[in-house]
Formats: C-alpha cells, structure tokens, sequence
C-alpha cells in the first residue's frame, strides 16, 4: 500500500498515531498528498434543533393554550406548528430537565428532585448520573454544534462552582458551549452568570440603553453563538437548549411592560378560570363539556377577598402577565434571526414548560420569594401591601398567590408539586416548516418529556448508541412522537404506553388511558394514602374519581406502578420537602473552620460555610496602612437585598448588618472608629435556643459594640452568594451600594462554626 492510500485508511479509520517506516515519509511537501481528516457530519438534511423550556409555566398560561396574557410569539410557533394537549412532564424542575436531555426517568439518573434537595440516595444525587448519555452528548458525537444557554438546574450544588465537578456543568454534557446559571432562580436585573465553566464580572446596560435583564442577555447570547457558529460551519447544524427564566419567580419586568398590564386582573382570579376555560373550547383544547374542579384547598373566592387583598393580589398576577410578556418579545428576538437568515425552514423547534404553575407563593402572595426559603414563611398582606408600588422591579421578588395558580393550570387540579394534572400536564408545541405541516392543529396523543429525545434523534438521523464513552447507555424510556406530525395522524393510538410519577411521596402512574393517582401528606404512613381512579379516555382533567366503582382496575394499576418505581429506582421514598433544603453532604457539615484568602469572591450557597442554627465567628486580617484611615467597604457579605448579612467599614466604623428576608433589618455599629494600619476584627454571632442572636463586634479581641438581633433565618442565608472585600449582585445592606469594594487589603478571612443548636 502506497503512503496517501495507507495515510488514508490510517484517517479514515480514526486513529489518533499515524506512524510510518522511514522509506515510506517523504522529503519533501512536494511528494507528498495532503489527506485531512473527516469531519463526523449528521445525514443531508438533518435539521437545527431548538428546544425552548419555559419555567413553571401552567397549561392555561400561554394565550395559544387560552391564557389572556400577551405570549404574541410562542402564539405564531403554535399558528405555524403542532400543539399538544396532553403532554406530560415533572412536578418540579430538575427532574423534567434530566428527563428531557437524558430520554430517561429522573429517578433513573439520579434527578428524583430539584438539585438542590438531593438526600444522599441513589435516586437523588442532584444531577444526570455520569454514565447516562445525554441528547447533547449524542448529538455533539453526531456532528452537531451544541449550545446550552440560560437555567441549568442540574449540578449538584456542592458543584455550583468554577470548582465543581465538570461532569454536571453543560460543558461536560455535551455542550460546546453555556451561558447562563447553575440553579433553580435568579434575579432578571442582578444574576450570578457563568459563560462556560467563568463567572461573568458584571453586568451592563443593553446597547439600546434599556437596563439590564436577564432574558434579554440570554437571547443576544443566543443569536450571538448561532451568528458566529452559521458563518464558520455552516455545514453543520445546530442543537440549542434555551431555558429561559420567566415564568419562575421573581416575576419581574421593565418599567413600560409593568405599566401596560396595570389594571388588567382586578376581576380577580375565578373570572379569569372562567374565561380561559372557555377559550380552551373555543380553540379545540379541551372537550366541550370539561367542568372546572373544585377550587385547589386554600383557594378563597374572589369575591370573599377584601379591598386591599384584590388590589395586592391584582398587582402580582400583573407582574407574572408583564414576566411573560417581557420574555416572550426577548425571544421574539430569536424566531426573526431565524426567519431572516433562512435557517427558520429547517429548524425543528420544540417548546415546553417544566411543570405546572407554582404554588410557593402561598395564600397572599410574597414580594420576597426569599422569605420562603430563609424561614420557611409564606409572605403576608401587610408585607406586600408595603411594597406594592415597587413589586415586579428591581427593589422586589415576587410571586403570586396560590389563586392565580390555580387559574394558571386552567382546567386540573392541584399544582408544581404535585403529580395531579396541574402539576404535571403542560404545553408542547412542535414547529418545523420543512416537515410539520399541518399549522395549527392540536395533537391529543399522550406523550411525555422522555420522548423529546428519541423524537430529535430519529428527525437527526443519530442513533442512541448501546454505549457511550465506555459505558453502557441505561435503556431509553421515551419514544418518538415524529408518527403524529402528518395530518391523518390525529386520532392514531399513543405509543407511549405506560409512565409513572413520584414527587415528594405523591404518586401516580398512567396506564392505556387509566390514571391512578395519591396525593400524600408530608409525614403520613404511605400505606395510609387513598388512590384515585380516573378514566382519561373519557375524563379530561381528573372530576370524575372512579376508585369505588372500579377496584381490581385500582389492583391491576397499583401493580404496575410497583413495577415501573422497581424498575426506575424510585424507592426510597422522601416525602420532605423544606426540610430537604437543609440535608447537606457530612464534608460540607464538618467544614466548621474555614480560612479564606481573597481575591476571593461569589461562593455558592451550598459550598459557603454552614450557618444554619449555628452561631459563628467573622474573623478578618485587613490592613489599610497605605490608604487614608477612612478607607470604607464591604469586609464580608453573604446574600443581598432579599436576604443575607455582611460586615463592612462604613465611615471609619466597623458595622454588622442582618437582613432578616428584606423585612427586619438589625444594624450593630462600633462605638468608635477604627484606626489605620494592620488590625485583626471580628464580628461574633451568638444564636440563642428562642431563634434570635447576640453580636459582639471587636478589634484586637477589644470589645467595640454590640447588640441584638431579634430573629435570625433558619433556611438558607440567600440565592446569592459569599463574598470577600466586595458583595456581588444586589447589596445586603441600605448603606451602600453594590460592590463597594474594600480600598485596604485582606489578608485573611475566617469563619468558625458552632455545632447546631
């Protein structure tokens, strides 16, 4: 064999060594052939792909699906596509997530929950396990450019670091590229944003001149890779997860958006069940004869509320309204890049939302989503009502009473949480002109977030391999749902046959058009759970509870989800919920002493010290020898506006401020001021067995003031994060602004730990 046809075989057969006799290399370039080595390309018209996941987005809260908010663009994908009306995902995030991009059931992977509540069990680790292949992977491995870009919400958040293992980041799941954040929310105008595996320094106005907000950032990053990726290998298509923040909370907007929705829901919320019901029919949603449920326990009528509780509740749905709209014309954005380049034709778009509407809002709303998660308190009218002209903007971080929610998953029952249809029963739209051309019909098939997967891999032309990477791939759970895109297909049996759910010790599985389902009581006997039968061939939102009249289909159904829970992994049951928030690995628990050189700054909740009902010491080394005496900044900050603490120097005094959820806020300053040079201080934090705390502020071990904080936070400190000689993000004080960064130098930070009380 001569060199070009061995070097050729040599290439084509992938090896990475090329290795040749001395007779066989030739002198010089001018006796020899160039033989460039081939590109992995998918099949002549394999498709862009662009998977679009909106957040805890209800089935009554798109206008397409009857919703009376302004969603103009996610209306036109519906118009030119396919809309699905019963297609199921997770009650919570992170799992519809795994499921989505792994083609597998959470539990499965290790996703039986959000990331941040894993227990240590093997269904619960907090992301996709490693050896379980995802669509990014295989499509990547299959010639495609691949892109993460916005929420992630499946690292465990111990990684939630540049130090984190790469195995859960986008980029060591396939994704050439990310740029978005690690957890479960974020602030639309201060996020803590990664581009890869970096952190973003800062953020700035938009180039034209509107503040910053997140969504928006997130689709110019978008356009920004499809730009550059289009002109330098336009040969190659592309796969685009884009996971948007709205409509999680915080429900935020620009001032204009916020404006143009003032007044719109002051009928209140059983009017606008009421009227999206209605719409659903008129658009073929839903059976002419589907009732609305009994109204979700806690759900007061409108017409009960007092004057301030419908202006108040009124004034947050106008928020999650202007949420929704704001990102709806961001992404807008992007279907116009894609129709003014060509590449609108021969992209497959596929939109979802991860679960039902969400609940955590409780029965009056809160301005301060982080009230929840640092005391586990819902928020109150009072509190609300205090911030009523500032909810929806920067200063606030809202979500909506549990009345807008249940409107939200007009026409079921139940919420995000749950495994009732309100939970787990959202929008599916499919979009691609090429080939999906029936525009505007409605599919009723079952189908499920499993089978996005194998639906992208038959439409790419890649197989999902036996094994990946050295390992073998775990079976795929979904199916392609590709059989229902030709007209004729709308009355065609589902091939999805069988799905289970489990969220928090609620279960349900759906069997050939049955449902069994149990809503079960957090800390009640599992074997003591009734189980509710429904006949979803003839009963379309779960009104009709056949379990009396029907027990051996209740035996038959109960035996089949014992079978599918053995199957994907998911005993051992854990119905927790808050209290999941406060399970940590034992290496972060006995971190008790910690030592911290900055430059140093943005620690992950999850890998900061644990604070929680334990008291602590703030111990730092700074020297402000070179600069002027009065050199003033942030020493330590944990959290922000919404919630957190932070020692700093603030005209040559040194403060303590505690931010108890934006609503109480305590300030112990020193007695005097702080003289030049190198000096060791120190702020001591005293919980006491009542929930409130005592702290001691000192120079030198010099007693320099005290005082008193009534309530301290039981729950996480805050979303934001831990940060040395600056505060990051939004200010936990009202005495400063964000960074303002400490002028002298740390030379050491430490934070010791008492035991739990």
């Amino acid at each position: 064999m001569n060199f070009v046809a061995r070097l050729t075989a040599i290439v084509l057969a992938g090896a990475s060594v090329v290795t040749l006799t001395a007779a066989e290399v030739p002198r010089t370039y001018r006796d020899a052939t160039p033989v460039w080595p081939a590109h992995v390309t998918p099949p002549a018209g394999a498709p862009n792909v662009l998977v679009i996941v909106w957040d805890d987005v209800g089935f009554g809260q798109f206008g397409c699906y009857g919703s009376p908010l302004a969603t103009p663009n996610i209306d036109r994908l519906a118009r030119g596509g396919i809309r699905y009306n019963n297609f199921h995902v997770r009650s919570v995030c992170s799992p519809t997530r795994a499921a989505l991009l792994s083609g597998r059931n959470p539990h499965a992977v290790g996703v039986a929950t959000i990331a941040e509540y894993s227990n240590g069990f093997p269904n619960s680790r907090g992301g996709i396990r490693p050896d379980a292949g995802t669509l990014a992977q295989y499509l990547h491995a299959g010639g495609y450019t691949t892109f993460a870009l916005g929420k992630w919400h499946l690292a465990p958040m111990a990684d939630a670091s540049p130090a984190g293992g790469t195995p859960h980041w986008p980029t060591g799941r396939g994704f050439d590229h990310f740029y978005g954040y690690i957890g479960g929310d974020m602030n639309q105008f201060a996020p803590e944003i990664f581009q890869d595996r970096e952190r973003v320094k800062a953020t700035a106005p938009r180039p034209n001149g509107e503040p910053y907000f997140l969504d928006a950032d997130v689709t110019d990053r978008a356009i920004d890779y499809l730009a550059e990726q289009r002109a330098t290998a336009p040969e190659r298509p592309f796969f685009m997860y884009l996971a948007y923040c709205a409509g999680h909370a915080p429900h935020q907007a620009l001032p204009a958006t916020l404006a143009k929705w003032r007044g719109k829901f002051d009928a209140g919320w059983d009017t606008v069940r009421a009227a999206t019901l209605e719409k659903q029919k008129q658009l073929g949603l839903v059976p002419r004869a589907t009732e609305l449920p009994p109204p979700n326990p806690g759900v007061k009528p409108w017409a009960e509320l007092s004057a301030d509780e419908r202006r108040l509740y009124a004034r947050y749905y106008e928020c999650f309204a202007a949420c929704m709209e704001q990102t709806d014309r961001e992404m807008g954005r992007l279907l116009d890049w894609l129709a003014r380049t060509g590449e609108m034709e021969n992209t497959l778009i596929l939109l979802v939302s991860d679960n039902g509407a969400s609940p955590e809002g409780g029965a009056e709303g809160i301005w301060n989503e982080m009230r929840l998660f640092t005391t586990s308190q819902h928020g109150t009218l009072a509190a609300g009502l205090a911030h009523y002209d500032e909810l929806g903007g920067p200063l606030t971080y809202p979500t909506y009473p549990i009345g807008w929610t249940q409107a939200g998953n007009t026409p079921f029952k139940r919420t995000k949480g749950t495994v009732h249809e309100g939970g787990i029963r959202t929008p599916l739209i499919a979009h691609w002109p090429a080939r999906i051309t029936d525009a505007g019909a409605i599919r009723p098939q079952f189908h499920d977030v499993t089978d996005l997967l194998p639906t992208v891999l038959e439409v790419a032309g890649v197989a999902a391999p036996a094994t990946f990477e050295g390992h073998p791939q775990p079976p795929l759970a979904g199916t392609s749902f590709t059989y229902t895109w030709p007209k004729p297909s709308a009355a065609t049996p589902t091939t999805h046959r069988t799905q289970y759910f489990e969220i928090y010790g609620h279960r349900a599985v759906w069997h050939e058009g049955w449902k069994l389902v149990a809503w079960h009581p957090s800390g009640a006997l599992f074997e003591n759970d009734r189980w509710e039968l429904y006949d979803t061939a003839t009963d379309f939102n779960e009104s009709h509870d056949l379990a009396k009249a029907r027990p051996e289909k209740i035996a038959e159904l109960r035996a089949i989800w014992e079978r599918e829970a053995q199957a994907n992994d998911v005993y051992p049951l854990d119905d927790r919920f808050l209290e999941r928030d406060m399970l940590r690995p034992p290496e972060n628990l006995a971190r008790t002493h910690l030592v911290y050189h900055p430059p140093l700054s943005g620690l992950h909740k999850f890998t900061a010290p644990e604070r929680r009902n334990r008291s602590m010491t703030i111990t730092v080394a700074l020297d402000r020898t070179a600069i002027d005496a009065t050199g003033d900044g942030v020493l330590v900050a944990h959290g922000g506006r919404f919630a957190g603490y932070a020692l700093y120097l603030l005209k040559n005094r040194l403060v303590f401020h505690y931010n108890y959820a934006g609503e109480e806020r305590t300030t112990v300053t020193s007695e005097e001021p702080l003289p030049a040079g190198a000096h060791s201080v120190r702020a001591e934090f005293v919980l006491t067995k009542n929930g409130d705390a005592n702290v001691t502020l000192s120079l030198d071990g010099r007693v320099l003031g005290r005082g008193h904080v009534p309530h301290a936070m039981p729950g996480n400190i805050s979303h934001e994060t831990l940060d040395f000689g600056c505060d990051l993000y939004t200010p936990v004080s009202e005495d400063y602004a964000a960074p303002f960064a400490f002028r002298g130098q740390i030379n050491e930070v430490v934070i010791d730990t008492a035991p739990p009380l």
